[in-house]
């Protein structure tokens, strides 16, 4: 599909990602890539936002006419507060206390949702073709992406999700939030759990190199390589590098993989569904992204 130049005037809408860093986000690449093929006048920027002034930076998307807004790392849980308050949250933001996705609406108000979880999941189920009903499911951290995935699981049928989480109370305050068929599980657990698990999801950031280049110290995977088989499916949030060293494992003993960039445009053509009614091929956006790699 041959692309227009993008060309910017005062009918063009802003949407944008705000996170601190944010200069590493693929984001403008992916969702720029889909205006231009949908032929939308819309550009994507990136703003630093530090965390005192994200109040004031929400408060301020009317006034600027910034209508989708993708939110990042460390502010995923203080947005859904603050929306929470000053807006309307849906029912994964409410359980969650995470929020990645923000729209402005017609009447300036603010509406808050979570894609991250779903975006895995169709990854998952679209890239990997598994399916996540009647699966047992590891997933490893207990941050804001962990919560949208595990609440994203359940919601897909998975027969049991498992928490590990290097800090242990983190993880309960997580499955005591999202509630169902998932529990804590502590290090001495994880051999077994893992043996019984069909689908394993890293939303950690280890094995994060922004240089892309994949590291192979021990303390660059999540877990121990050793637990992993042919039988699993392998998910890792990461994307820099695009293969980390826990899908190289996984890779080398057999076991399917899904890659961070797959959940990544996932979860961003889930976004432009809200923001536009309609969404842009994962291909594109996954193409676009690695041109920029």
């Amino acid at each position: 599909m041959s692309q227009k130049p993008t060309t910017i005037n005062s009918n063009t809408k802003l949407a944008a990602i705000i996170g601190n860093p944010v200069a590493q986000s693929l984001s403008p690449t992916i969702h720029n890539a889909v205006f231009r093929a949908l032929d939308i006048d819309w550009l994507y920027l990136a703003f630093l936002v530090e965390s005192n002034q994200l109040q004031r930076a929400l408060e301020a998307l009317p006034a600027l006419g910034i209508v989708g807004l993708s939110v990042t790392m460390p502010h995923k849980n203080e947005v859904a507060r603050i929306v929470s308050e000053i807006g309307e949250v849906d029912e994964i933001v409410r359980k969650t206390k995470s929020a990645n996705t923000v729209m402005l609406r017609a009447d300036k108000s603010l509406f808050a949702t979570n894609t991250d979880g779903q975006g895995c999941c169709n990854a998952i189920e679209m890239t990997a073709n598994v399916k996540i009903a009647g699966s047992q499911v590891v997933v490893i951290g207990a941050g804001g992406t962990a919560s949208a995935v595990v609440y994203s699981l359940l919601k897909n049928g998975a027969k049991e999700v498992v928490v590990f989480n290097r800090t242990v109370d983190r993880a309960r305050v997580l499955t005591q939030m999202i509630g169902g068929s998932c529990r804590v599980i502590e290090l001495k657990e994880l051999p077994d759990e893992v043996r019984q698990a069909q689908i394993i999801v890293n939303t950690t950031p280890v094995g994060f190199d922004p240089s892309g280049v994949a590291s192979v110290e021990s303390n660059s995977m999540p877990i121990d390589a050793r637990l992993i088989n042919s039988k699993h499916l392998v998910v890792d949030a990461v994307y820099r590098p695009l293969t980390t060293p826990l899908l190289a494992a996984a890779q080398k003993v057999g076991a399917k993989t899904v890659d961070g960039l797959e959940m990544l445009v996932h979860q961003a053509a889930l976004q432009q569904q809200v923001w536009l009614g309609r969404s842009g091929e994962t291909k594109l956006m996954r193409d676009a992204a690695l041109k920029s790699f």
